[in-house]
């Protein structure tokens, strides 16, 4: 099939055999996990009357989960249900996906900017304690995967409520606990490109009986998706998953994506209607939520194998924090500036492999949108200088050994053009 493919593309004037080639053997930067069965799965849910993933959740996490259409619509209704006065500062973490602050603003809130402890990207304690005045809430990203330091955050806090933004760390263990459960309230997000890729959804955590049942009662009046709503969603998430795996990705799903973006601004995006979960997106959680830590548990050791093979002191690799296990929901690496982390990107695009500059416009989109007063000079170095390369669990072994020596070969080849300098 490979050859019949690189045959028409010659035939159409596409490209050369070896270029045609290389573009079907890109790999992708993340890992869209939604293929034809969960498709047939999510479409035999929708006549059904409802799907027992909450019992599920339950027994794993030992909290009744609250359902919302996505990370951003959950985070949005935990502020709500706090019932904090309209123009109330929010500490969130500046290095983060912009979908929080949109959040944040959207519940009428205004977002003030924290800057990133640059051992493991997330929110510093001590940049917290400085800026605790006016703070009505903070809300912690567990970013890439890494468990924040939680005690030392919590302890800068005291009665400030704290949020805990677990899109990206699933399954990862602060102190023995799964992160979330460390704060007044939590959400994770099964949006595809996250760990669970089931196209959208995102479950609340609660501990608090009385914030519970607010969070509950104002989560029932949000929308639900009628069955052509359904439908349409679940054809588009597979559609979208297709083009995000080889050979389609290189092939037309790499380019339509940087179209994307350059209309999009960002991958963020402003805005979001309020939203139950889809019965389709609720059904494939439940399919793949058992043993599903085991790909988690793949990844983690696909990162540690990575960190085994890269062969640099040039170049700061992830890193974990005492009594922190993370899941390593992405890679990523930090250099010493913005004009060596995109050598690398373009040097590895054209061995193959795909890479993301994580945040890239993070600092002027805050600016722009959200009033950033720029005092958070860790998150906008982060922002320049981290590169995130490819690590998912479905990666063979023979991809992993790819990626770790394409690495090595293009950190010597910018070693050498160093020591020019």
């Amino acid at each position: 099939m490979i050859e019949d493919v690189i045959h028409f593309g010659m035939r159409i004037g596409l490209a050369r055999p070896d270029k045609l080639r290389r573009r079907m053997d890109l790999i992708p930067r993340y890992n869209w996990d939604y293929g034809t069965s969960d498709f047939f799965q999510a479409i035999r849910s929708i006549l059904r009357k409802k799907s027992d993933v909450a019992g599920i959740l339950e027994k794993t996490f030992g909290q009744k989960p609250i359902f919302t259409t996505s990370g951003r619509t959950s985070l949005y209704a935990i502020l709500k249900s706090m019932n904090l006065r309209d123009g109330s500062h929010v500490g969130v973490p500046l290095f983060c996906c912009s979908v929080v602050f949109d959040a944040i603003q959207q519940a009428k809130l205004v977002p003030r900017f924290i800057d990133i402890d640059l051992i493991d990207y997330n929110i510093s304690a001590s940049d917290l304690r400085a800026k605790m005045e006016r703070l009505a809430a903070v809300v912690v990203v567990h970013m890439f995967g890494h468990p924040a330091d939680m005690d030392a955050i919590s302890e800068v806090c005291r009665d400030i409520p704290i949020v805990e933004d677990c899109a990206q760390s699933l399954y990862s263990l602060y102190k023995g606990r799964y992160t979330g459960f460390s704060s007044i309230a939590s959400f994770f997000s099964f949006r595809s490109g996250k760990y669970i890729s089931a196209g959208e959804g995102s479950v609340i955590f609660c501990s608090n009986p009385s914030s519970h049942s607010a969070l509950e009662n104002l989560v029932e009046r949000f929308e639900k998706k009628n069955v052509l709503q359904e439908l349409q969603h679940c054809s588009a998430t597979l559609m979208k998953s297709l083009f995000y795996k080889r050979p389609l990705y290189g092939l037309f799903g790499y380019t339509m994506g940087r179209m994307l973006d350059k209309r999009l601004n960002l991958s963020a995006k402003t805005g979001f209607k309020l939203g139950k979960i889809a019965k389709s997106d609720s059904s494939v959680i439940r399919k793949k939520l058992p043993g599903f830590i085991n790909a988690v548990n793949n990844q983690r050791q696909n990162s540690l194998s990575l960190l085994q093979k890269i062969q640099t002191q040039a170049v700061i690799l992830p890193l974990e924090r005492n009594a922190c296990v993370s899941n390593y929901f992405q890679f990523a690496i930090r250099f010493r500036s913005q004009d060596e982390r995109d050598f690398v990107a373009e040097r590895l695009l054209k061995k193959g492999i795909d890479s993301a500059k994580y945040l890239d416009e993070i600092v002027d989109w805050a600016k722009d949108q959200y009033g950033y007063r720029g005092d958070c000079p860790n998150a906008e170095l982060s922002s320049k200088t981290v590169l995130v390369i490819p690590n998912h669990y479905t990666l063979s072994e023979s991809d992993l050994n790819y990626i770790a020596d394409s690495f090595n070969e293009v950190e010597s080849e910018l070693d050498k053009l160093r020591k020019k300098t």
